[in-house]
C-alpha cells in the first residue's frame, strides 16, 4: 500500500466513502447516468489493503470487494468477488483525484471507449467509532 508516485497519500483515503454520483462517458464525451440519477453507494478501505465498493440506483446494481494497492494517483483494486463475472478476481485500476472532501475515481476506457466515473464523499463517523473518542 506504500505510495510510488506523487499523488494522494493513503492514509486520506482510509474509511468509507457514500457515493455521489456514477457517470458513464462515451467515447464522444457523452454523459449518462448508467444507474439513474438517484444512486446510493459505499466504498470502504481498510488499514491492512482490503476494499469493498457497492453502487446500487434505480436501473441497477454493482459491487466488488478484495484488496487494494494505492500507487498516487491510481489505485488498483485486485477484486475477490464481484456482482458481474468480469469484476470478480480481476484487476481494476482507477485514476484517483482528492480536493475538497471529495474522492474521484475513474476507470480507464474500456473496448469501446467508455470510461466510468464515481465521485464520492466521507462518510460521517458512524455511533461506534464515536463511542470510541
Amino acid at each position: 500500500m506504500v505510495s510510488t508516485r506523487k499523488g494522494i497519500d493513503v492514509r486520506q483515503v482510509m474509511g468509507a466513502w457514500q457515493l455521489v454520483s456514477f457517470t458513464a462517458t462515451d467515447a464522444h464525451g457523452e454523459v449518462t447516468h448508467p444507474f439513474g440519477t438517484e444512486v446510493r453507494g459505499l466504498i470502504i478501505y481498510t488499514p491492512d489493503g482490503h476494499m469493498s465498493a457497492h453502487v446500487a440506483g434505480e436501473d441497477g446494481y454493482l459491487g466488488y470487494a478484495g484488496t487494494f494497492e494505492w500507487l498516487g494517483d491510481r489505485v488498483v483494486h485486485r477484486t475477490v468477488v464481484g456482482s458481474e463475472p468480469r469484476w470478480t478476481e480481476a484487476h481494476l485500476l482507477r485514476t484517483a483525484h482528492l480536493a475538497a472532501g471529495r474522492l474521484t475515481l475513474r476507470s480507464l476506457p474500456d473496448d469501446n471507449g467508455q470510461i466510468l466515473g464515481t465521485v464520492w464523499q466521507r462518510m460521517p463517523l458512524g455511533p461506534a467509532t464515536e463511542a470510541e473518542r
